[in-house]
């Protein structure tokens, strides 16, 4: 409770020190323009003189004055540039508290009767302004219940209102993303992945998706909303029922809000549920920020788009264009879980045998502790892909696609992949049998990217001598020396 006080009397010394200055500015800016009213206006625009003769006698000035109004300082100020004739006629304006003009005509005999009147655009006829202490304090009444309502019921996002993010110069932003990314590249695996799950599970639940291709059917926020929260006094979003402005980035005043709203609740969620793993603010709002970039970008992809021939696409075009682009995902996702499995598959068999035999020393050690470094050195990216396809109509295979850049290691491969067939007393015969893997000098090349950084012995040299040399500097070839190892299986 006593922190509550604290901050709640803090946010009332904020308000009431800017309220106070607010009506500061405003009394000061209100003097200046009756300062302004006071000064005399042109009225030479104004002026119809009518002489009867040009040689006439010159009418004698009246006794000097002080006037005490604005018209009379200017009439006195035209009399002394250009003198009074006795058939003069002065077109005066009237200028009224709301700044109307109207037109009255002003004699000599007029100047007399208004002499010593005070006009009524004067600072003297305006009612005094209600004190300013006054207005303070009945806001800084209304703002401490309305504060101290929300501090108490543990709910501290207001909604209707843009987060306030602190400002940061370019390198501030730099040297945080560099913390970041030096973070990221720290920490546990399991950490950074557990973050990015709950991350996808708080958007769809707040979205209402089960996978982020259902994202192709978010409707953005109308335009029209967007201007009026943004220029005027137009609503926020909702928080209850969600809708992007997937026409700007994350950086816009709309999309700002919406995210600054999800990391309060994965905050609040994470002190819920007590989680052992914990990110600070920047760390968990770069993350929203690039699942945004991704479903923005997956939204964008499945919108119409112009043929070669400049019209926009027609229903039956764009259908066919997402379901093409949704098999092509499908293939490419299918290909890089078989990729990824594969190599953990095989790092797994040869740590469990390497562990075996280490307890019992076997001639045959060093050739397992060579089969393990170098998978180990390939790593999930040294491992080909494969493709599904049907054998004499009958047995489904899967046909390995050819790494043109690396060295021919499909013995030393099927060496690792037999055991885990055969060695029944180490690994559960459980699950769905392995298909076959069908390897021939015909199959299709693989598209993956040559890794580099690698050993010259795990390159295949007929591949390396048809580089270029700049070819061969961009690969980057390690100096490091991988002794090669004949095996054979008995």
């Amino acid at each position: 409770m006593t922190e509550i006080e604290t901050r709640v009397q803090e946010e009332v010394t904020w308000l009431r020190s800017t309220l106070q200055a607010e009506k500061e500015r405003e009394l000061a800016n209100i003097e200046q323009c009756y300062v302004r009213l006071k000064k005399p206006a042109p009225f030479e625009n104004h002026l119809d003189i009518e002489m009867d003769s040009p040689t006439g006698p010159c009418p004698t000035r009246p006794q000097a004055s002080t006037p005490s109004t604005l018209h009379l300082d200017a009439i006195k100020q035209i009399r002394k540039c250009r003198g009074v004739s006795k058939r003069t006629r002065l077109i005066g304006v009237d200028i009224d508290d709301n700044g109307a003009e109207s037109g009255s005509m002003l004699s000599e005999g007029h100047e007399e009767e208004t002499r010593g009147k005070a006009a009524p655009g004067t600072l003297d006829d305006q009612p005094d302004p209600p004190p300013v202490s006054a207005m303070v304090e009945a806001v800084t009444k209304s703002v401490e219940t309305t504060l101290r309502t929300i501090l108490e019921s543990g709910n501290h996002f207001s909604v209707g209102a843009i987060p306030r993010i602190p400002r940061r110069t370019p390198q501030q932003r730099q040297q945080e993303n560099y913390k970041i990314q030096i973070e990221k590249a720290t920490e546990p695996t399991h950490h950074h992945d557990f973050i990015l799950a709950e991350v996808r599970r708080l958007f769809k639940e707040k979205l209402g998706i089960a996978q982020d291709i259902d994202f192709i059917t978010h409707i953005s926020v109308d335009a029209a909303d967007v201007y009026a929260y943004e220029h005027k006094d137009g609503p926020g979003p909702d928080t209850d029922k969600i809708a992007f402005d997937l026409v700007q980035n994350h950086s816009s005043p709309w999309n700002t809000f919406i995210l600054g709203f999800l990391l309060h609740e994965f905050q609040l969620r994470c002190n819920r549920k007590s989680w052992p793993i914990r990110k600070d603010d920047d760390y968990i709002q770069e993350i929203l920020q690039e699942r945004y970039k991704r479903l923005r970008t997956l939204w964008r992809n499945t919108q119409p788009k112009l043929t070669a021939k400049g019209l926009i696409e027609t229903p039956a075009e764009h259908e066919a264009r997402l379901v093409e682009e949704s098999q092509r995902l499908g293939k490419e996702s299918r290909q890089a879980t078989r990729h990824r499995n594969k190599y953990h598959c095989r790092k797994t068999v040869l740590d469990r045998i390497v562990a075996m035999k280490s307890e019992d020393p076997d001639n045959d050690l060093r050739s397992w502790k060579w089969l393990q470094r170098l998978i180990n050195t390939l790593g999930e990216h040294g491992m080909s892909s494969e493709e599904s396809s049907v054998e004499n109509g009958i047995e489904n295979v899967l046909r390995v696609k050819n790494l043109e850049w690396r060295k021919n290691i499909n013995k030393e491969l099927e060496i690792v992949d037999l055991q885990w067939v055969i060695d029944k007393d180490i690994f559960c015969s459980q699950g769905a049998k392995p298909l076959l893997r069908k390897r021939a000098p015909d199959n299709p090349n693989s598209s993956w990217v040559p890794l580099t950084g690698l050993p010259t012995a795990l390159y295949d040299d007929m591949w390396i001598s048809q580089l270029t040399e700049l070819q061969r500097e961009s690969l980057k070839i390690s100096k490091d020396p991988f002794p090669w190892m004949k095996l054979v299986a008995t």
